[in-house]
């Protein structure tokens, strides 16, 4: 049986939402959000942990549609590029 980090985790890399969570694991939604926004707790890591598996793989799908020529994933990895370059100089 998964545990709640295991399960938020693989929840939150489908998109589902805080509430939609907080619901299918049986806790408190506002108290999720917190734990969340603070990212301190396993939970919230592994909330974020899985949201972001996702968005490797839609990237890397992205950028493949980009190297062949696709103007809106052209578009969508540019303005990738941008936030990581305004990251490195927050």
């Amino acid at each position: 049986m998964q545990s709640n980090i295991e399960l938020a985790e693989e929840y939150a890399s489908l998109f589902f939402t805080v509430e939609e969570i907080a619901v299918i694991l049986n806790i408190n939604a506002p108290e999720l959000r917190r734990e969340i926004k603070a990212n301190r707790t396993d939970l919230a890591k592994a909330y974020y942990r899985g949201k972001l598996k996702t968005q490797i793989k839609l990237r890397k799908q992205t950028l493949e549609f980009a190297r062949k020529g696709s103007p809106q994933a052209e578009a969508a990895m540019t303005d990738f590029l941008k936030k990581q370059n305004l990251s490195e100089n927050a």
